[in-house]
């Protein structure tokens, strides 16, 4: 299929999609639990850790609990703790998270994706198995031919869908709402397509970006 890219059209054989705040309205809800998860013994560092959050959006949650604990608290923790910790936070977030919407277009893009029999794959920051759950809750699971959660990172997971089906990159479209999915776009080469949400805008140079998906369809 074409989709204007850049101000032009470009063919393209691949797409790639965030999961919170691209397809699903997801990402309030993503907030809401990194916010209420804070422990209430360090409540005075919250605001602090939100900032990090809205500018990390697209990392894992591993990664942002992690982060608190190591670098504002200054703590050095255990991987069980952490673990433990990110549970903690999944138990928080699946339930806010259950009914999310789709966002505007966003269906209509992945049905004519689909129909123009081009491979559709979500590539999250969420780990796999919360991430199979938000889907399948919310009915998006079906539109999809892979859905790929973390770990890995997501240069690591884009560079592999590559591997696998044999797609060139410059025929290859990432869509997503943070920094971290512009990085991952630009270090393996592919298009990347910029849909704003709550999350911090990227802080690198985004050559497409819309408030509804169906603006990139020819």
């Amino acid at each position: 299929m074409h989709l204007l890219l850049e101000n032009s059209e470009k063919p393209i054989d691949l797409a790639v999609f965030d999961c919170d705040g691209v397809l699903l309205e997801s990402m309030g809800a993503k907030i809401e639990a990194f916010r209420q998860w804070v422990p209430e013994a360090h409540s005075d560092r919250r605001e602090h850790f939100m900032r990090v959050v809205m500018d990390g959006f697209g990392r894992s949650r591993t990664h942002h609990i992690r982060s608190f604990y190591e670098d504002i608290l200054g703590q050095s923790c255990e991987p069980a703790w952490i673990e433990a910790e990110v549970a903690r936070f999944t138990e928080i977030c699946e339930p806010l998270c259950a009914s999310a919407d789709w966002r505007a277009g966003s269906l209509e893009f992945v049905r004519a994706c689909r129909e123009a029999g081009i491979p559709r794959y979500v590539l999250s920051g969420t780990p796999q198995q919360p991430l199979e759950a938000m889907l399948e809750s919310t009915g998006a699971s079906k539109y999809f031919d892979v859905i790929i959660g973390s770990p890995p990172a997501k240069p690591e997971s884009l560079a592999r869908i590559l591997r696998e089906t044999q797609i060139p990159a410059e025929r290859t479209v990432f869509i997503g709402d943070a920094e971290a999915d512009r990085a991952a776009a630009s270090a393996v080469g592919v298009h990347f397509v910029y849909f704003p949400s709550e999350a911090n805008p990227p802080s690198g140079p985004i050559a497409t970006q819309v408030n509804d998906l169906t603006r990139l369809l020819v």
